[in-house]
């Protein structure tokens, strides 16, 4: 009759610990994934402001190939992409650029 009531506290007791031990590893799963999302929302976030980075420097080259290909604009290049100038034109630099 021992033998039947100390076999019944250790199937308890094994059950118990199983119960505890699916519980735990619940929790560390659920933890993982949350740390997972809060990776994924993070890369997310950098992308998203990637793009829209890109997206103002696409629309900002667009605009530049729409203007008339005139003297002006040739000048406007020459000076910005080039640091060209006129032979008459005076230049200062600030040393902030």
């Amino acid at each position: 009759m021992n033998d039947e009531k100390s076999g019944g506290f250790e199937i308890k007791g094994v059950m118990k610990l199983a119960v505890i031990m699916f519980i735990a590893a619940g929790i560390i799963s659920s933890a993982r994934m949350l740390v997972k999302y809060n990776e994924y929302r993070d890369k997310i976030d950098e992308l998203s402001a990637d793009k829209m980075k890109y997206e103002e420097s696409i629309e900002r080259i667009r605009y530049e190939l729409e203007q008339e290909f005139d003297d002006e604009y040739v000048e406007k290049i020459a000076k910005e992409k080039l640091n060209l100038c006129r032979p008459d034109e005076v230049v200062y630099y600030n040393g902030l650029e």
